[in-house]
């Protein structure tokens, strides 16, 4: 089996591109998607939004590391229908949710009910050797009262291996994404999008493009293996309810990361790597009035995000008495911004991914990392991230899986004005109820907070809870 690529992860849930995924918030979508039955098939998953973005997931992946929720269940995983050596998985899922907080604000809170569709179809091969996927989805949501809420979201990734011999092969991945920035996010607050504080019409969309290729070679003790990603960021302008023009194409980018890392052997079940990870990130435009004022920009210089980046890590990859696997690293990183009025950081970079089967029936799954994490808020370079989560999953029973999960989130903002910090908490706990092959309830409640030091009005301090159930009917 393929090792997986680098993904994030906050409070036991899965990751949206663009550092949405670090605000610890759980959606209808990820309730119906996270918790869907695994399928035992190869792995071809690239690492989007690209590195550095946390740290990895466990290199020792076998049967004894597969987690409660991931683990195969042929009594209860939909079969697919073959066509020739492709299985196809469709899926149809409805969720209902009660969000307390529909605007991540401090006061004057605003409470809906919105109920989502979520059509996917997901393509693999059923080859011996060699491996194609194609995954399609999207996220339909319509709100009870705040119709501007409403939007459409749409994903498409299409994955591949190619075995060249045994222990060497190449990886290659492309995704789409049209998305939508949900309003907790800091970026999202500051660029005026919160109805508290503007007048701001709708959520802001934007669009994900990306590809990866990998190239891995693990024939004896000594290995390696390349990570080369590309990823572009399409923001559309926002506009508030009287028509003005809010900017947001200044935030379009594209970010290329090369990462190779050097294994070794030292014994089975145990192994160290040395990696290095290069990026560079550039935007395609200035951000107006970004800067301080000027005779020239007198309401502020235009200033552009372009920066690049290295880290250096060493680390191990450890397998304890065959239920225990664990990725732990160390390093340093540092981020050069080409303009000068933007903080470039630098200091030690970790990560380390745990899971723990504490018995056939129970996993304990940990993690935390810093990295340097892009934002686009005014007179901030970047933040200096630093993150944990702890998830334990169950079977109860056959049919019934839960889920409790904590995470925490500590940004640092590199500014050139006033100092900020946010602290961002999320505490989740779910159920999903296998009803048979083809039908699966779940149900899941979410409690997310944050505080900042730069205080209600700039940040937006919030508090929220999301209570979500949902039904998927799959084949």
């Amino acid at each position: 089996m393929a090792p997986q690529n680098a993904r994030r992860f906050t409070a036991g849930v899965g990751v949206t591109p663009a550092r949405m995924g670090r605000v610890i918030g759980v959606v209808a979508i990820i309730a119906a998607a996270t918790l869907a039955p695994a399928r035992a098939q190869t792995p071809v998953l690239g690492p989007f939004p690209s590195w550095p973005a946390g740290a990895l997931e466990p290199a020792a992946v076998g049967p004894l590391s597969e987690t409660v929720l991931k683990r195969a269940r042929p009594d209860y995983d939909p079969l697919g229908i073959r066509m020739g050596s492709f299985i196809i998985h469709p899926t149809l899922a409805v969720a209902g949710t009660y969000d307390s907080n529909v605007f991540a604000t401090p006061s004057a809170t605003k409470s809906d009910f919105f109920v989502t569709e979520i059509p996917s179809l997901s393509i693999g091969s059923d080859w011996n050797q060699h491996a194609l996927a194609l995954n399609l989805s999207g996220a339909f949501k319509q709100y009870a009262s705040l119709s501007t809420e409403n939007v459409n979201n749409f994903t498409a990734e299409a994955s591949g291996r190619y075995d060249i011999s045994n222990g060497e092969y190449l990886s290659m991945d492309a995704i789409y994404e049209l998305l939508h920035e949900d309003r907790q996010d800091p970026n999202s607050v500051f660029n005026a999008t919160n109805p508290v504080f503007s007048t701001s019409k709708n959520p802001i969309e934007y669009k994900v493009m990306g590809a990866d290729l990998v190239y891995v070679h693990q024939k004896s003790r000594l290995g390696f293996r390349i990570d080369n990603t590309i990823t572009a960021y399409d923001f559309n302008n926002a506009s508030t309810a009287s028509g003005v023009t809010i900017p947001e194409n200044f935030r379009d980018r594209i970010e290329y990361v090369v990462a190779p890392r050097l294994n070794y052997e030292i014994i089975p079940g145990y192994n160290a790597f040395l990696r290095v990870i290069g990026n560079e990130r550039q935007y395609n435009s200035q951000e107006p009035g970004a800067g301080p004022p000027s005779p020239t920009f007198p309401g502020g210089q235009n200033l552009r995000r372009n920066s690049h980046g290295w880290e250096v890590d060493a680390g191990t990859a450890i397998e304890i008495t065959r239920i225990t696997t664990a990725e732990v690293y160390v390093g340093y990183l540092k981020q050069y911004y080409e303009n000068p009025l933007f903080k470039s950081p630098s200091g030690v970079g970790f990560g380390a991914n745990l899971i723990w089967n504490v018995t056939p029936i129970t996993t304990i799954r940990g993690g935390f990392s810093q990295a340097v994490a892009e934002t686009t808020l005014v007179n901030a370079s970047s933040s200096v991230e630093t993150s944990f989560q702890l998830t334990a999953e169950h079977e109860l029973l056959r049919n019934l899986l839960l889920l409790a999960s904590v995470g925490y989130v500590h940004d640092d903002y590199q500014q050139f004005g006033p100092a900020r910090s946010d602290n961002t908490f999320g505490v989740d706990a779910g159920a999903r109820y296998l009803l048979n092959r083809n039908w699966t309830a779940t149900l899941d409640v979410n409690y997310s907070q944050r505080d900042s030091s730069a205080g209600n009005v700039i940040s937006g301090n919030y508090s929220r809870v999301q209570a979500i159930a949902s039904i998927k009917l799959g084949f």
